[in-house]
């Protein structure tokens, strides 16, 4: 595959050891190639300015700025760069962090030899993936967790509520003085972790969520 057509990752990492492998990793895949790399957010924020990414992977644990702050700061300011986290921890309230912040992935770093892989591709196409040893953690392991609208960043669970009252893509953009383009980004997401892909579908999440009366 010629190199034009590869996937363009960036990684986020404060571990030299760790970048050299996942660059080796990466690299090593026909239909990928690491374009930049950064041991914290400070660092990836100054190389970021005109760098065409197509994803990030981030580390969970960063010093300064936190994986989970750094995923919401580009979520924000870049939300057509899904952000895949890879982390050391698996406790179901940390996983949740990072979804709410926008992440699109989670990976356990003992996993990331063999899932990481899986992860990006399913990511990129569209989709979202969440390592299967602590997904049951987030959806139905622990009592607390009420649903999947907890996995939601503020901001797609506002797009998902304008999308089940019957707002189309251009009023949601007007209302929230985003581009058309991004308020579709978020949309794609919200439905992706919901698993809801129709507006019926979210009409009939909404109700059962109470969004129509918590506003």
């Amino acid at each position: 595959m010629r190199g034009e057509h590869k996937h363009r990752i960036f990684i986020v990492d404060d571990h030299p050891i760790v970048l050299s492998g996942l660059k080796a990793l990466l690299d090593g895949q026909d239909d990928m190639t690491v374009v930049g790399q950064a041991s914290d957010a400070e660092d990836l924020l100054e190389r970021l300015d005109g760098l065409r990414i197509d994803l990030m992977v981030v580390d969970g644990s960063l010093p300064g700025l936190s994986g989970t702050e750094l995923v919401q700061r580009m979520s924000a300011t870049h939300p057509s760069v899904p952000v895949i986290a890879l982390t050391l921890h698996e406790e179901g309230a940390y996983v949740r962090e990072f979804f709410k912040a926008g992440a699109r992935g989670f990976v356990l770093k003992r996993s990331a030899a063999t899932d990481l892989l899986t992860a990006i591709r399913a990511v990129l196409a569209g989709g979202v993936y969440v390592d299967p040893a602590v997904a049951s953690k987030i959806v139905s392991g622990e009592p607390e967790v009420r649903s999947r609208s907890e996995l939601l960043s503020e901001r797609e669970e506002r797009v998902a509520r304008l999308v089940a009252e019957g707002y189309c893509n251009k009023e949601i953009s007007s209302e929230l003085g985003l581009s058309v383009k991004t308020i579709e980004t978020y949309r794609s997401r919200a439905c992706d972790k919901l698993g809801l892909y129709s507006r019926a579908a979210l009409f009939r999440h909404a109700m059962s969520e109470g969004w129509f009366t918590a506003r």
